[in-house]
């Protein structure tokens, strides 16, 4: 089966966010890039940059310090969370798998 590759949009405190879902093996790849060396404990900053860099595609060069407070920051990265795990699907579809 091929992978259907899609694009999600999200207003977050005024300003438009656009994911892309490109297959559950970023997904895999995400959690194994964020790990903390020597530990089986991942990074909140690795994943967060890891999101943005390789989900979050509008706008584009996002880091942590894009963000005036810690809310808004959660707020997409769990949107780009979201996305990347194949939850949020876009606006026509399914809204949310469980």
């Amino acid at each position: 089966m091929a992978i259907k590759f899609y694009t999600v949009e999200k207003k977050i405190n005024g300003k438009n966010y656009k994911a892309q879902f490109s297959g559950l093996s970023v997904a895999l790849k995400a959690v194994d890039e964020s790990y903390i060396d020597g530990s089986n404990n991942t990074s909140l900053e690795k994943m967060a940059q890891y999101l943005f860099d390789n989900v979050v595609v509008e706008p584009k060069g996002l880091t942590v310090d894009s963000f005036d407070n810690m809310d808004e920051s959660n707020a997409v990265v769990s949107f780009a969370r979201e996305v990347m795990q194949g939850e949020l699907k876009p606006a026509g579809s399914a809204e949310k798998v469980k």
